[in-house]
């Protein structure tokens, strides 16, 4: 055992024998665990070295065995009731249901499913119980009773054998045939056990005794559904007597003044068990080819050795990064005393060096910048993700530039690791610490040094299981938990334990206990201020930011210039990557997505859809934020310089490792409606962090109305996720723009006729011969069905409803008619009766057939603080699906998250312009439009005006979009809805850090805008 954890933990264990006289182990916060194997790297064993190229490839060993699938299982709401003699032999659990094995027992039918955020589900009167660590409840504590059988291979007989349970919450007790071996407490973390001494030949039985809530759920308060049960995988491996108790690998690299990388390789084993014999590694390259490779002798007559190999250096090694992710292999050899092998193991070594240099986060000696998403564990099982989920993850987050992954809020599963790893993305480990329900004060259990021991057990027992692996390049102390002794203890122990790597912890704040200053959700003015001190060491690279919560994450260029521009600030991770939410059906047969309230009585603790903050769905569909993310985070940037003599380009490349040259530039000038006027390729040689200017062919601007420069870069070669086919980075310049976008409209005269009503002002009746265009009549229109942002942005939806937007009415005060023109001045009055504005409507029939329809609005400032948007809305039959446009596309994009959307000729439909987020809300806009259209299979309604503008077309109203709780709340009433923007409100981040900045906010002043809506028959 470390000396220093020793010392730290030893003071504490007569406190520790005391409280559990009075108390069951599980209601303790000294309880840890009892007799389990101590904490190590994964030492599991390898059939062979061609096993150990694959993540996962210990599970083809003949000396692995799983014990996942069915289990026998019985679930109870009082403890007093469980079953206490269910781990004997000759108790009878045929009656007993199947449960599966991983997964979470309230995801099977038993049990509540409560999501809360910051306080401890437990702590409220549906259980009839206060705080009060360690306690909690008694009388309805859940305890789940498993129990299945199994029968060790008769290869495995004279061997150790070793128990592995990699994740079960919160406490559990187990047996071996029916024998007593030991508890845990601790989820999301292994626990062992050597149960050689407990098995027998032929049918062996193990049963486990699963607590809902114990000591240690004080330090698992994270912002997450509350769920319990054996969560990842148990299974079983085989070991010599003696045998590779452990090891650690340090792979670091120097640079040299010709670019290379000397790489400096030691590591260390611990051999348990006495016996003479060899013990040895072999480091081989991608290729084969053996790197290094030393035989240490092992002394018999010790039974717990360490085994300190000679440190080398390699030359010319290739170093790991998350954008060239080199592994080495290694091979851990243990052999008796004639030669023979007796076990193997092993993993993927990566060379690389972290490491703070002029204030900055280094890889290799160079600084990076942190494009970053934070993950908590998801699926429809609860917290168990299988393989195939996990691979996906780890898909989407390298073709979406996401370079590293915060472990949010605990160690995750093994194979993640082993993926980030093989792929290259970079990780922050954070330990499964979060009392956020005890607040950052006095009661704070930081503070309380009889907790240390439970800090110092989660601490070690992340850095012990994942120590070995290059992906991991930071520690993360917890979230949320407060700062104290007990930190600054872990810190300690931590940085003396681990000298490659980096320590952080948000709530330490500019304490000494954090090496990287790591806040969550600042401002942009935070982010300069503390740019221009001139008093720090620490980057600044936020935990978290750019909350993803329903329609959101607007403002994030704003973040990445300044990151961009300020060396010290380093970037983020965003929260987070997947919507904590499940599938279900109502009694309707309607599928929706749930989230917190939905389960249990109607008083159930609950912070609502909180949980779904995710840039993809629980069911990993992309939210359209996540187009704007991947944007954003390319790593090659273009700027257009000049149009004269030829196309002017100059292009930055943030790559930190990687020349352009391994990309391809492909570049088109389009007009506006698709055609490719000119085209090339282009090869550009520009190393990492460097800019360079690159020349296009000018190009004649002709006949088109307006012309586009398309930049797409694609990789030379494919990778191993990222293939030649996709587009890594793109940009647009629009080279001739339109001085008036009505001259999209057709010039074929129409034969258009129009009402107004003489009381509201309002277009009622709009057609082109026959044909009636209009459904609900044309109006004007300040609000949006309020997105989760909006709930909480200061210049949201409590404003808009206070001053009366959400429900407007017009009242004529004067009309005037003009041979064909119409004018109506009117009141706006809001929904509380009181009139909010007046608005001018110009009604004047233009010579092709169209009407344009032209709005003057004042609004009064006394009674109107805040403008959802400023345009007209109407509604049309949904026969009218098919939506055509001009504009950037084809996804959702606002004013502040428009990056992504590049401007061209989109065809779509009413459906797939609306985004299904899992509380529903505004969705389905479009910016920059020069014009779009509605048709059917006879009819088309053309609109366009002066300038480009904002619409959306949606297939329900927007009261039954704002009314809506849950997707399966919408309802249909055979009409579409559309909405004309002059200008409409950004979405912010609001429900965690900024609201809608000013500048993409809707002025609150007189504002002037023009709508031509041209009506045909198409046949």
């Amino acid at each position: 055992m470390n000396k220093l954890y020793a010392l730290l933990i030893g003071a504490f264990t007569p406190l520790c024998m005391s409280a559990q006289t009075t108390y069951p182990e599980w209601q303790s916060q000294y309880t840890t665990g009892l007799n389990k194997v101590e904490p190590h790297a994964y030492v599991l064993p390898y059939s062979s070295v061609e096993k150990l190229q694959q993540p996962g490839g210990y599970e083809q060993s003949a000396y692995y065995m799983t014990l996942n699938g069915k289990w026998k299982f019985h679930w109870t709401k009082n403890p007093d009731k469980r079953p206490k003699d269910f781990f004997q032999n000759d108790f009878a659990v045929q009656g007993w249901n199947d449960i599966n094995v991983p997964g979470n027992w309230e995801r099977q039918g038993y049990g509540l499913p409560i999501y809360v955020n910051e306080t401890y589900e437990f702590d409220d009167k549906l259980f009839q119980f206060k705080k009060n660590p360690p306690l909690v409840p008694y009388a309805q504590n859940e305890v789940g009773s498993y129990r299945r059988t199994f029968t060790i291979p008769s290869t495995w007989k004279g061997r150790r054998i070793v128990l592995c349970c990699e994740g079960v919450k919160s406490f559990f007790y187990l047996w071996i045939n029916g024998t007593y071996v030991g508890y845990n407490m601790g989820a999301k973390m292994p626990s062992e056990w050597d149960i050689t001494k407990y098995l027998h030949d032929g049918e062996n039985t193990i049963a486990m005794e699963v607590y809902r809530w114990a000591a240690g759920s004080y330090l698992e308060c994270q912002d997450y559904w509350r769920i319990s049960g054996i969560e990842q995988d148990v299974y079983l491996y085989a070991t010599p007597t003696q045998y590779i108790a452990d090891y650690n690998v340090a792979a670091g690299v120097d640079k040299q003044d010709n670019g290379s990388f000397k790489g400096n390789f030691s590591l260390s084993t611990n051999i348990k068990g006495a016996g003479n014999g060899t013990i040895s590694y072999v480091l081989t390259d991608e290729k084969g080819n053996t790197v290094l490779s030393e035989d240490m002798a092992v002394n018999g007559k010790n039974n717990d050795e360490m085994v300190d190999f000679t440190p080398k250096t390699v030359q010319n090694v290739a170093a790991w990064s998350a954008e060239h992710p080199n592994l080495y292999t290694l091979l851990i050899t243990l052999k008796d005393k004639n030669g023979n092998i007796t076990e193997q193991t092993g993993s993927k070594v990566g060379f690389r060096t972290i490491e703070i240099k002029n204030k900055q986060l280094c890889v290799n000696g160079t600084p990076i910048l942190v494009k970053g998403a934070n993950r908590h564990e998801h699926s429809q099982l609860g917290r168990t993700v299988s393989k195939e989920l996990m691979e996906q993850d780890i898909r989407l987050m390298k073709q979406n530039n996401i370079n590293l992954v915060r472990c949010s809020h605990y160690p995750n599963d093994a194979y993640w690791y082993q993926l980030c790893d093989k792929y290259g993305l970079y990780v922050i480990d954070e330990a499964n610490i979060e009392s956020h329900g005890m607040g950052y004060g006095k009661e704070s259990l930081a503070k309380d040094s009889t907790w240390l021991k439970a800090h110092m057990d989660r601490t070690r027992r992340m850095y012990e299981r994942s120590k070995n692996h290059p992906s991991i390049i930071i520690w993360s102390l917890g979230n949320e938990a407060g700062n104290g002794v007990n930190f600054e203890n872990t810190y300690r122990w931590l940085k003396n334990a681990d000298k490659t790597r980096l320590i952080q912890y948000e709530r330490a704040e500019e304490n000494f206990n954090t090496d990287i200053y790591c806040p969550m959700y600042q401002s942009l003015d935070h982010m300069k201020a503390y740019a221009k001190r001139t008093d720090i060491t620490r980057p600044y690279i936020m935990c978290e930011y750019l909350h993803a919560m329903g329609n959101s994450c607007g403002g994030m260029k704003d973040y990445w210039d300044l990151i961009e521009s300020e060396p010290i600030l380093q970037g983020g991770s965003i929260w987070d990557w997947v919507d904590q939410s499940f599938r279900e059906v109502d009694k309707y047969g309607n599928w929706y997505w749930s989230y917190g309230g939905d389960y249990g009585p109607k008083d159930v603790p609950s912070f609502d859809n909180f949980c779904t903050n995710g840039l993809i769905a629980a069911d990993r569909t992309p939210h359209p934020h996540l187009s704007e993310v991947k944007k954003i985070y390319q790593n090659i940037k273009s700027k257009l310089v000049s149009t004269e003599k030829g196309i002017t380009i100059k292009v930055k490349n943030w790559f930190d490792f990687t020349n352009l040259n391994e990309y391809q530039l492909n570049w088109q000038v389009v007009d506006e409606n698709g055609n490719i006027v000119s085209k090339g390729t282009q090869h550009v040689d520009c190393a990492p962090h460097e800019s360079t200017t690159i020349m296009l062919p000018s190009v004649a601007t002709g006949t088109q109305k307006e012309l586009y420069l398309n930049l797409a870069w694609q990789p030379v070669s494919d990778a191993l996720i990222i293939t030649k086919n996709d587009v890594v980075a793109y940009d647009q310049f629009v080279l001739k723009k339109a001085n008036d976008c009505t001259a999209f409209l057709p010039r074929e005269k129409q034969r258009m006729t129009y009402k107004v009503d003489e009381k509201t002002g309002e277009l009622t009746s709009l057609k082109s011969g026959n044909q009636e265009f209009l459904d609900a009549p044309l109006s004007l229109s300040l609000y949006r069905p309020a997105t989760d942002n909006d709930g909480r942005d200061q210049y949201g939806v409590r404003v808009w409803h206070r001053d009366g937007i959400d429900s407007i009415s017009q009242k004529v005060t004067k009309i005037s008619r003009s041979k064909d023109i119409t004018r109506a001045e009117t009141d706006v009055i809001g929904k509380n009766g009181n009139i909010i504005g007046k608005a001018v409507f110009t009604y004047q029939p233009q010579k092709n057939g169209a009407l344009a329809v032209k709005v003057d609005f004042t609004p009064d400032t006394a009674a109107v603080k805040s403008l959802a948007r400023i345009g007209l809305t109407f509604r049309v039959k949904d026969t009218f699906g098919k939506v055509e446009y001009n504009g950037r596309g084809d996804i959702e994009t606002y004013n502040d998250r428009k990056e992504a959307g590049l401007i061209g000729h989109y065809k779509t439909t009413a459906e797939a312009m609306f985004h299904y987020y899992v509380k529903p809300q505004a969705t389905g806009n479009r910016t920059d439009v020069r014009w779009m259209s509605l048709s059917d299979t006879r009819n088309r309604l053309m609109v366009a005006a002066k300038t480009p503008f904002q619409f959306s077309v949606t297939p329900f109203s927007d009261s039954v979009i704002d009314r809506a709780t849950h997707i399966n709340q919408l309802s249909r009433d055979g009409l579409l809805t559309v909405h004309l923007d002059a200008n409409q409100s950004g979405v912010g981040t609001a429900t965690c850090g900024p609201g809608v900045a000013e500048k993409y906010r809707v002025p609150v002043k007189p504002t002037s805008f023009e709508f031509v809506l041209y009506p045909a028959m198409t046949k």
